[in-house]
């Protein structure tokens, strides 16, 4: 019974913060609503880089087990392409039967669901395109009309625990306002299909705190505004060979960081660019002060504006990074968040980024990573080995 004591505790906090961070915001997204998107997990590879079986792709009973660890909500990301068809409603109706039954499956266990459009595409080379289609104005115009009509069939699903995403990292580099009118109209569409659910909006430069706080909230009360969070990237994406050349050849880059700690790093990088952003890893120091620090920007502005604010994504690549210092920074930037109010999504639950490793069919449970994220140890596990 603890996990059901802690969750509670959880809940109880993140009505009390939430309402001073929303204050002005009673006419939105209510206390009661937004504390079922506490804590939550990324449910990547379903229907996002799907498998030839979405829905073998989780085990009976596993979406119990994450409820009873703590979790109240699962981001469910969604690839257009899996979904966009070109019948008269848009909507692929074998696949749009396959994320209802996803939906029913996490409404029954007990969580709450955000869907995620999370990419326009994935290409031949097995590369995900976030938003590059956006900038044809023939392409906003379908992407609006799907968002009405996907969430009018969403429509059907509690507006109390179901949430609607609209586009989860609009690139925009060069010209990150380009997407704000883009965002007014999906949002617009969508609010036509679902008058009653809670939309879920991101902003330019793939959901950075820069481009939140530079927005001026919708015209519309019942939005939350999404940020993502993957910093330092040295420490974060480590290894990972679809980033930069500089932090795809990283090993055990340590967190927090320091000049001293850092210092060997810094005499064996590869090149004059490398070697510069060691240098400034170290010196910025990050620690879990440093992360309070870079993110106070985003609960600012959403007292400045009365509105909710969630983050959807954070995390560490795991196979590079040292397991206590991925663990720490996890715990860090997990408590930052509650301690401000702010419901969180951890990217993911069980690939690189994962709360588990994948074992091939099966998963190991990380002990470390599970108490960072303030949750429990499961007594059942359907997928452990």
């Amino acid at each position: 019974m603890r996990f059901k004591v802690i969750g509670a505790v959880l809940v109880g906090i993140l009505l009390m913060v939430g309402s001073v961070l929303a204050q002005g915001n009673e006419q939105g997204v209510s206390d009661e609503r937004y504390a079922h998107l506490a804590r939550g997990l990324n449910l990547t590879t379903w229907f996002w880089y799907a498998p030839p079986d979405p829905m073998s792709r989780y085990a009976a009973g596993e979406f119990e087990m994450l409820h009873e660890m703590g979790f109240t909500f699962m981001r469910v990301p969604i690839d257009l392409g899996f979904l966009l068809d070109e019948s008269e409603d848009m909507l692929h109706d074998e696949h749009l039967a396959m994320v209802d039954q996803g939906i029913q499956q996490l409404h029954a266990a007990g969580l709450a669901v955000i869907i995620d459009l999370h990419s326009t595409s994935i290409d031949d080379s097995n590369a995900a395109n976030y938003s590059g289609a956006l900038e044809d104005p023939a392409f906003v115009e379908v992407f609006s009309n799907f968002w009405r009509n996907f969430a009018a069939h969403l429509s059907q699903y509690d507006s109390e625990t179901t949430f609607f995403q609209l586009m989860n990292e609009p690139v925009f580099y060069d010209n990150p306002g380009a997407w704000v009118p883009i965002l007014t109209e999906v949002a617009a569409a969508a609010r036509e299909g679902a008058p009653e659910h809670t939309l879920i909006a991101n902003t330019a430069r793939w959901s950075s705190i820069e481009t939140l706080v530079a927005l001026t909230p919708l015209d519309d009360p019942n939005i939350i505004y999404d940020f993502h969070f993957y910093e330092p990237f040295p420490f974060t994406h480590q290894g990972a060979t679809w980033s930069m050349d500089e932090v795809a050849s990283l090993r055990d880059i340590p967190y927090p960081s320091s000049p001293e700690t850092l210092a060997p790093f810094v005499e064996r990088a590869f090149g004059d660019s490398q070697r510069e952003m060691l240098l400034n890893y170290g010196e910025e120091r990050w620690d879990r002060q440093a992360v309070a620090d870079y993110l106070q920007p985003a609960f600012d502005w959403a007292r400045e504006h009365g509105v909710r604010v969630i983050n959807t994504e954070f995390g560490v690549y795991q196979p590079y990074a040292p397991a206590a210092d991925r663990a720490s920074w996890i715990q860090d930037t997990r408590e930052t968040f509650e301690a401000n109010g702010i419901g969180w999504a951890m990217w993911d639950y069980d690939t690189n980024f994962g709360m588990a490793l994948p074992l091939g069919n099966h998963i190991l449970l990380i002990p470390d990573v599970v108490a960072a994220l303030g949750v429990q140890m499961p007594e059942n596990c359907p997928r452990c080995n």
